[in-house]
């Protein structure tokens, strides 16, 4: 019965914290009537109106509060509670006096408030009233009778009232210690649930993830491959997540080796559906429709990526990639490339010269009837390209937190490309993290190094 009583107003739909201080307003009221049943005979024994009146106000706004809970208006009900409960405890010891020790109550009022309050301005008005009150009281009524005129009968039942009150006080401060002890267990026990319901589906994100890194990889150019159709290289990939928006990806063809340095929109697992898409595209172009000229394929691919992100009837997206498509012909020592925002470098006799790229991605963004350019290089012997995307150039780090950028990025290529290529790929990624330090990577990094 008890239970269902500090349960009214109590709902599924409510925040944990709100029925919290539903059942903590429902204790109040119970205490409240019983505490009034019992005074209020005494206060018609000894025919005090003003007495009666007030105790049966004070029951009254218990009622009250119940009703107003139950129909959902649960701050009406706290305000309402709390206040008469001020106003009482405030006249009571105006009747009876100090003695009664009726004005300590008014203590435990201001922790209910703190309790049930929602709004910070109402508890501090709340507080500092009763603060005022308080020491009003103690102040105003110092050796001072109360204005009822007590008869020695009532008298000695007030030196009883007054221990009873004591003892009131005291009860009701270890019930409700009592009380919010009990709900800080439930709370406890509601939060270990849903940290393993958390944690359960952490794992399960994670786990997704993890097989979709799986994937992704199994997609990119495999270390044979690019062993098998490249000369001297390294590949320095570094996802931000899991997995990553950044992809490389390669294929032989009879006229040289295809591979594509990409930056997908987006990173984590956005930009990773991202670049299995473009991925799919390029398989379908050069494999399946036979295209093998870079600034053909990237036409088809872009043609294909609209048309996949903007089917009919879905929002029109902008999503695409940025991209370096090259074609190298080692026997010929010819490199065709096609290039999207992105431009890259080929050093060459100790001189970094920049392949420069259009400016427009793989996607919708730009003047789609605009083919991309046709670039052709005759290769020299001993000639480095590096290929890339802006994850390296953007990082932020150093001793004032700002970005790496491109040209100091350039000096340590220049610094380092006649190392080989294992040791440039150790040296860069080095580089990157003693410049990042204790900063988040902040996107996907990419970048290929070929010696031709």
């Amino acid at each position: 019965m008890l239970t269902k009583i500090l349960n009214i107003g109590v709902s599924k739909v409510n925040e944990d914290s709100l029925n919290r201080k539903v059942r903590v307003s429902n204790l109040i009221s119970i205490v409240t009537i019983i505490t009034m049943i019992g005074y209020i005979p005494v206060a018609i024994f000894f025919k005090e109106v003003g007495i009666i009146i007030l105790n049966t106000l004070f029951i009254g706004s218990a009622f009250l509060s119940f009703y107003l809970i139950s129909k959902k208006h649960y701050n009406s009900a706290f305000y309402i509670a709390t206040t008469y409960g001020l106003i009482y405890f405030s006249f009571g010891p105006i009747f009876y006096g100090l003695p009664s020790n009726l004005h300590f109550f008014i203590i435990i009022m201001c922790l209910i408030a703190i309790a049930l309050f929602e709004s910070s301005i109402a508890l501090k008005v709340y507080i500092a009233a009763s603060v005022i009150i308080f020491f009003a009281l103690i102040i105003q009524l110092k050796n001072k009778p109360g204005i009822i005129n007590f008869t020695e009968e009532m008298k000695k039942a007030q030196d009883l009232i007054s221990i009873v009150n004591l003892f009131i006080l005291f009860f009701i401060t270890v019930l409700f210690f009592s009380f919010f002890r009990r709900e800080n267990i439930i709370f406890q026990k509601a939060i270990l649930k849903q940290k393993d319901i958390i944690e359960e589906k952490q794992k399960e994100i994670l786990d997704s993830i993890n097989y979709a890194k799986r994937i992704q990889f199994s997609l990119l150019a495999s270390e044979n491959l690019l062993n098998q159709n490249l000369p001297e290289h390294f590949v320095l990939f570094k996802p931000k997540d899991v997995v990553s928006g950044d992809f490389y990806w390669a294929t032989p063809t009879n006229e040289g080796f295809i591979y594509i340095t990409s930056d997908c929109t987006g990173h984590g697992v956005p930009g990773a559906f991202m670049s299995l898409l473009n991925i799919s595209k390029l398989s379908q172009a050069i494999n399946e429709n036979k295209i093998t000229r870079p600034d053909l394929i990237l036409n088809n691919i872009r043609s294909e990526i609209i048309r996949a992100l903007n089917a009919e009837g879905s929002e029109e997206s902008k999503d695409g990639m940025d991209a370096i498509l090259c074609k190298l012909d080692i026997k010929n020592m010819k490199l065709q490339y096609a290039a999207a925002n992105n431009s890259f470098y080929i050093i060459r006799n100790n001189e970094l010269l920049i392949c420069n790229a259009d400016k427009m991605p793989v996607g919708k963004g730009h003047d789609d009837s605009i083919s991309f350019s046709f670039n052709e290089i005759d290769l020299k012997k001993g000639d480095i390209i590096y290929t890339l995307t802006d994850g390296y150039a953007d990082q932020f780090g150093g001793p004032k937190g700002k970005k790496f950028k491109y040209k100091p990025l350039e000096n340590i290529l220049l610094s380092i490309h006649a190392l080989p290529m294992k040791e440039q790929n150790i040296l860069l990624n080095q580089k990157f993290e003693d410049w990042k330090a204790q900063l988040e990577q902040v996107d996907d990094v990419l970048i290929i190094g070929v010696r031709v």
